[in-house]
């Protein structure tokens, strides 16, 4: 019912080609932002792609970024995040600096992305204001665009018509979102529409292999719950993401594998049911991690060496791609 809501609310719009578009004052102090009519975005992207064509270095090293995070207090002590995004976030700091201009597709609040990438010219997200990805429109403006790292968001279905310029944008960064979208074909038609000749398309994406480590460990009934919770109902091997981003266009320039069977295992069970950890804290475990240096020490030593073990494709529950349009 909630999907079926947001679908009709979005037809409405692009029926009345109206989208919800914000612009960063920061960067431009002129424009209104608000419902905007497909061509008056357009034609900001068109007069604004010299000034969006910088870039930004970001933060390369995953491990820093999180202990100076948690010190700040700024972040919450969850193992399982360090867990899951070392390696990807690590894999996205190599790729450093992307040039602008840029989308971020299925952006939400992006809490690492912002602050890994550095400047995101468009972030892109349906922002329902429902479900387990509530993430509304103006709580991305509320929070500064994101501390100010985006320049613009646009409120739109990333497999629907998305009111942007064609072969317009240098690069297009999705992190892990497509395994949540029935259509993504769509949505890569949208991303190499999008994409300038020889621009890069820089994505990470889930495999099956780690919702079938969590079937080994989960009871149906939780494995369902977790499903809904997570739009988690398409299972794809990374050899069929390969095909779909070939079948896309895209010419694969590098890839690159993590999250192992075993970082798996241990990320299900560290996450299972209640992903703020109780346990961690009647432990005293954050406490100890901000007031001992030593542990501190062990501790993010421990997160670097997840972003950098080396994982084989046939274990790998995360798969990381650059490529570049034809």
């Amino acid at each position: 019912m909630i999907k079926f809501s947001i679908a009709i609310e979005m037809d409405n719009l692009m029926q009345q080609d109206k989208y919800e578009f914000h612009v960063n004052k920061m960067f431009d102090q002129n424009f209104l932002s608000g419902l905007c009519a497909s061509e008056t975005i357009q034609n900001w992207f068109l007069t604004s792609l010299d000034k969006l064509s910088d870039a930004a270095e970001g933060e390369k090293d995953f491990a820093n970024l999180s202990e100076r995070l948690l010190f700040e207090k700024k972040k919450d002590f969850l193992i399982w995040d360090d867990l899951l995004k070392c390696a990807e976030m690590s894999f996205f700091a190599d790729q450093l600096p992307i040039y602008g201009p840029s989308i971020d597709f299925c952006c939400g609040y992006a809490f690492w992305t912002s602050r890994i990438f550095g400047k995101i010219d468009l972030g892109i997200d349906l922002f329902s204001d429902s479900g387990s990805y509530n993430r509304s429109i103006q709580g991305f403006v509320e929070k500064n665009f994101i501390d100010n790292a985006y320049r613009s968001v646009l409120r739109a279905n990333v497999a629907g018509f998305l009111p942007l310029p064609s072969n317009s944008f240098q690069t297009i960064v999705s992190v892990c979102a497509l395994e949540h979208i029935d259509r993504v074909d769509l949505v890569l038609g949208n991303m190499f529409r999008l994409l300038k000749p020889n621009g890069k398309l820089l994505v990470s994406l889930q495999t099956d292999k780690q919702m079938k480590k969590f079937e080994e460990i989960f009871h149906p009934s939780y494995m369902q719950q977790f499903r809904d919770m997570y739009s988690m109902h398409v299972d794809r091997s990374w050899q069929t993401w390969q095909e779909l981003i070939e079948q896309a266009g895209f010419k694969i320039l590098d890839t690159r594998f993590a999250f192992s069977q075993e970082d798996t295992e241990s990320y299900a069970l560290l996450s299972w049911n209640n992903h703020a950890n109780p346990l961690f804290k009647q432990l005293s475990l954050p406490t100890l991690i901000n007031t001992v240096p030593e542990l501190r020490r062990h501790y993010f030593e421990q997160v670097r060496s997840w972003g950098k073990t080396p994982v084989s494709a046939d274990e790998a529950s995360l798969v990381c791609f650059v490529c570049t349009k034809k």
